[in-house]
């Protein structure tokens, strides 16, 4: 049996995307799993070589016990630097990290990069491109479906997934107004449900709750939050072309996905879009509700296998 060493910061989206890939990979390897959880202090504000050096130095003086293991799987930049030393203390141990790890990109095994960041990485002989970002259906398995009573009928749902403000993009509000009006003329035969991120603004909030129809569904997040119960339940999904994550979890599921233009959205985003456009997975939304069968994108699955291969 190997062992495998989950290093993530403290963002709870590098914790799933370590996770979705570990669901996978565990279906094909005995693993025992261990977790290292890096609470940020001052020293990480520092560039990642800086951090490795620091790191580097301090190994010296104190050995890491216990953290022996035949792979570790990392996510999150100032995780990159850590797995690094790992390595560098066990050295028949192979790192993927998830996302670019700014230091030292040699070194690792497998640089784990989506797609539409791949161009700044392609010169690199171990990267491995991924689309989107890995789910598993680990999060498909709700254990509080009676929370949403409300929303069980004989109809189908249309799950309105709304993204918000970022470095990425920003939501106008013009566009916010088209994209209700036409929201509020899909069929009564749908029940519409909308969910908002953590990113959503209050404004875009308000102009929702105020222009949506009185019958359809709005949720904010955290607040009884229905949003994996939406992926597992809903029929169709609209949403906003900003969130790279919810994008992934709609297509995920295999049922169709319209995404709603933004206008301001950095290039790497338009080019996931793209991506998934000519694959024939998503389809703009122009108020019409239609249905259509692609394969569905499963990358968590696809890179586990890669990653058997090599250990």
């Amino acid at each position: 049996m190997k062992k495998v060493l989950i290093i993530t910061d403290e963002k709870k989206s590098s914790y799933n995307q370590c996770d979705s890939l570990l669901y996978y990979l565990k279906k094909k390897v005995k693993l025992k799993t261990e977790y290292l959880r890096i609470e940020r202090g001052l020293i990480h504000n520092l560039p990642n070589h800086a951090i490795y050096i620091y790191l580097l130095v301090r190994s010296f003086f104190k050995k890491n016990k216990n953290k022996k293991a035949d792979l570790i799987i990392s996510c999150g930049r100032i995780s990159a630097p850590y797995s690094l030393i790992l390595k560098k203390l066990n050295k028949k141990c192979k790192i993927f990290h998830i996302l670019d790890p700014y230091c030292l990109r040699n070194r690792f095994d497998k640089i784990l990069i989506p797609s539409h960041d791949f161009s700044k990485l392609s010169n690199y002989k171990n990267v491995l491109e991924f689309l989107g970002t890995f789910v598993s259906k680990r999060k498909l398995v709700n254990k509080d479906l009676n929370n949403y009573k409300e929303l069980e009928s004989n109809k189908n749902i249309i799950a309105c997934l709304i993204g918000g403000d970022g470095r990425s993009s920003k939501l106008e509000v013009s566009e916010i107004n088209s994209l209700v009006d036409k929201i509020n003329l899909i069929s009564a035969r749908y029940t519409v449900v909308y969910c908002f991120s953590r990113r959503t603004s209050a404004i875009t909030k308000r102009i929702i709750k105020k222009r949506k129809k009185l019958k359809h569904y709005c949720y904010n997040y955290r607040d009884n939050d229905p949003y994996w119960y939406l992926i597992n339940k809903s029929s169709h999904f609209i949403v906003t072309e900003d969130s790279v994550s919810m994008t992934s979890d709609a297509v995920f599921t295999g049922k169709p996905v319209y995404m709603v233009k933004i206008k301001n959205k950095k290039k790497k985003i338009k080019i996931f879009v793209q991506n998934l456009e000519k694959r024939g997975v998503v389809r703009y939304f122009n108020g019409d509700i239609v249905s259509w069968k692609y394969k569905k994108i499963n990358e968590s699955e696809r890179i586990a296998n890669v990653i058997k291969k090599i250990i």
